[in-house]
């Protein structure tokens, strides 16, 4: 499989390559060169010359480009071209229409220069390709690691039962937290100890209005369902409606007659069948279920480790991210945490690239080093809400990756990848500290006006953040006292370049470079993919790269459509081609109609034979139009069939 992975990466960079002289044709020998000794390399290293080599170099332009000046960095593919010069070799044409001999930043750069720089160096970043056992295993061992560095949850967090008062008496503010203190009383530096004790007293206050804002949570008002992801009882299709374990800890905030069934009968009957007595092997002591660990693939050199939830915490997580989706979407919060888009941190990331005032900071493992801790101090003004985070984490997780590791790990960490809950509460909790740091900074008075006065300076999306550059001294410190750890490595503040929520910006212009995914198959997913990728690379002018990647599924005969099309084919700026094509003039709905191969999604159901299709049907809402029927939703999959499209929607909105 891997010499496919050469040979079609080496076929894309031919390509690329033929898009760069075509920009630059002064550089033709230079690239030609280029070429020669990239292909010599891969000759004798193979696949990772791709996927390690070249990424690595890619970043270290961007911290040259940040920093304002190139230096050497001994990576591969990087000796320089003369002991004066210490401009690469490799790309050598580019480089200097960006950097000068000496290897400082040019005034009058080229920025076309820096994407293709950009292009050649992350082509094949982001290649879906199973990293091996062994770098999985020390993806879990690191995991493990990370967990073990972090605090034991607080006595709430664990004891079978847990009311409001329990709240008030386990967290009385960040300022006061013991542990909080400690750290802060080790810390050498006088300044930076009454700093981080001035920043805990404004985080206690910005805690509040957050909390405050968000308004008080009742289950009743939001909605219940489950996540698109898996469960952790089976690997297998189970009825993900049919409960299993609901623990006594879930049910002293969401009644299992209130929220997991469709009406009170359908739970009377399952109480006469002693529903909550079946325990399943999987789970821990008093009814404690437990998650299960699964490794995706992420890049070469490392997985990505999720959890898949137990059903009945997955019901009940989607639930509270109801809640946060909708409570911040209606309150000032907006204006600085968007869940479902990430625009405003793209935005943001723009406009700090060029005018350099904005930072872009990115964490390292941040759902990770969540602690329950910190969520519990952040929460402590909403104690139902806590309560319910409380009910709905999961606290053990099984993992059977590696045996270097226990099998069964008890979790210090307040939840992993793969809660529904991780994404919301994390991006309010670096929300709460981005603002305390720049008040605590800018000696502003910690109200809500101050707050809503740093609109437009400040974004999170997870863990994701850009900040104001005067605070990220400080916004860094109180970070690590935090128990979170900054990624040095993706985090901007000097010079022009930034990135966040993937776009990448030098001085205000977008130079984020198309990925290259996955080989060109003749699968539906497999052409789906490639179309989009070809799509964006012709949407950047990469056009011999777009024509030879649309050669790898000519067979599919998707039509030719124009940019802003939703119809599922090539885009063109010189509008559709339809010739190729049968027409035909629909008398019933009187147009134009066009057949073209169409992607669709095809999702199958293993039926269910209880009476909880009802409590699914009431969940999914489905309109009365549609063909609705119950059943445990197998994976989805992709079909490509012939289908009569109106001719005007493969140019939709054309000239607008």
């Amino acid at each position: 499989m891997s010499k496919r992975h050469v040979r079609e990466l080496s076929n894309v960079y031919v390509c690329i390559f033929a898009d760069a002289t075509y920009a630059f044709p002064t550089l033709k020998e230079e690239f030609e060169r280029d070429l020669i000794r990239l292909q010599s390399i891969v000759k004798q290293r193979g696949l990772p010359v791709f996927l390690v080599d070249l990424p690595a170099v890619g970043k270290h332009l961007d911290r040259c480009l940040a920093n304002g000046e190139y230096k050497l960095s001994g990576l591969p593919l990087t000796k320089r071209f003369s002991n004066r010069v210490p401009i690469p070799k490799f790309l050598r044409g580019l480089y200097l229409l960006v950097f000068n001999e000496d290897g400082s930043l040019k005034k009058d750069l080229n920025h076309e220069a820096i994407l293709f720089l950009r292009q050649i160096l992350f082509a094949a970043k982001k290649m879906a390709i199973d990293c091996g056992p062994e770098r999985t295993e020390d993806e879990v061992l690191e995991f493990v690691q990370v967990d073990g560095l972090l605090p034991i949850p607080d006595g709430f967090w664990n004891q079978p039962t847990a009311d409001l008062t329990d709240v008030s008496t386990t967290y009385s503010g960040w300022s006061n937290s013991i542990h909080y203190r400690s750290k802060i009383a080790d810390m050498d530096c006088v300044a930076k100890r009454n700093s981080m004790t001035s920043f805990l007293s404004v985080l206690d206050t910005v805690s509040n209005i957050v909390g405050a804002s968000l308004g008080l949570f009742h289950f009743q008002d939001y909605r219940f369902r489950h996540g698109p992801g898996a469960i952790s009882e089976s690997t297998s299709i189970v009825n993900k409606y049919s409960w299993r374990n609901w623990s006594d800890r879930l049910e002293s905030v969401f009644p299992i007659a209130d929220c997991g069934f469709h009406n009170f009968p359908s739970w009377a009957a399952s109480v006469s069948n002693r529903l909550l007595d079946v325990v399943d092997p999987t789970f821990i002591g008093s009814l404690d279920p437990c998650a299960r660990m699964v490794a995706v693939p992420k890049t070469y050199t490392r997985p990505r480790l999720i959890a898949a939830e137990p059903s009945e915490h997955q019901w009940c997580q989607q639930n509270i991210w109801h809640y946060f989706r909708t409570n911040t979407e209606k309150t000032w919060i907006s204006a600085f945490v968007r869940f479902t888009d990430q625009s405003l941190n793209q935005d943001l990331c723009v406009e700090g690239s060029r005018s350099g005032s904005l930072a872009t900071v990115d964490l390292s493992a941040a759902s990770d080093r969540v602690t329950c801790h910190a969520v519990g101090q952040m929460f402590r003004v909403n104690p139902r809400l806590l309560l319910a985070l409380r009910a709905t984490r999961t606290r053990y997780v099984r993992q059977n990756l590696t045996k270097r590791s226990p099998g069964l790990i008890e979790l210090r960490k307040f939840s992993t990848m793969g809660s529904a809950c991780t994404f919301p509460v994390e991006s309010i909790i670096f929300l709460s500290i981005a603002l305390a740091s720049i008040l605590t900074v800018r000696r502003l008075p910690v109200n809500l006006r101050s707050i809503r006065s740093l609109s437009g300076e400040v974004s999170v999306f997870g863990d994701d953040l850009v900040v104001p550059n005067d605070s990220r001294e400080l916004l860094f410190d109180a970070l690590e006292l935090l128990d979170f750890k900054v990624n040095t490595d993706k985090s901007y503040w000097t010079g022009r370049f930034r990135e966040s929520c993937g776009v990448d910006a030098f001085d205000g212009v977008d130079v984020t470079p198309i990925f290259w995914r996955s080989l060109p198959k003749s699968n539906p997913e497999s052409i789906a993919s490639t179309v989009s990728v070809r799509n964006n690379f012709y949407s950047k002018f990469f056009l011999s790269t777009a024509a030879y990647l649309a050669s790898t599924i000519r067979k599919a005969n998707l039509p030719s459509i124009s940019m802003d099309s939703g119809v599922c084919g090539f885009k063109s700026r010189v509008g559709p081609v339809v010739n190729r094509h049968l027409t035909r003039y629909n008398m019933d709905l009187h147009r134009m109609e066009t057949l073209v191969p169409q992607l669709s999604t095809v999702v199958k159901k293993s039926p269910i034979t209880d009476d909880s299709a009802l409590l699914q049907y009431f969940t999914e809402d489905p309109s009365p139009f549609t063909k609705w029927k119950s059943g445990t939703a197998m994976r989805p999959r992709l079909k490509i069939r012939p289908r009569w499209v109106p001719t005007s929607d493969l140019a939709a909105q054309q000239g607008n």
